[in-house]
């Protein structure tokens, strides 16, 4: 008989140490931000001056005024697309400033 154990899939036991620690706010906050810099891509990150999360919104500092207002035109969009990358609708509104 085997002293080991079959190997188990790991997401279940991080979801639940990440539960246990009380961190999944903040898991989801790190994970939104980075989704955003992955599905924004070089042009839109080299204007982004900064990202956060407060409640379900996303704030993004923009340093160009004229893309600042081309994103806000296209802010639903910009969020279907990341809740899509994320797999979860954890942003509710992005504000582009």
């Amino acid at each position: 008989m085997s002293r080991y154990r079959s190997p188990s899939p790991l997401a279940p036991l991080l979801s639940a140490v990440i539960g246990d620690l009380g961190i999944q706010r903040r898991f989801d906050e790190a994970r939104t931000v980075e989704g955003w810099a992955v599905i924004a891509g070089l042009q839109i990150n080299g204007v982004t001056e900064r990202a956060w999360v407060k409640g379900d919104r996303l704030f993004i500092k923009i340093t160009s005024a004229a893309w600042r207002h081309e994103l806000h035109l296209q802010r639903r969009a910009w969020m279907n697309r990341l809740n899509e990358h994320l797999g979860d609708d954890l942003v509710g509104e992005i504000v582009f400033r």
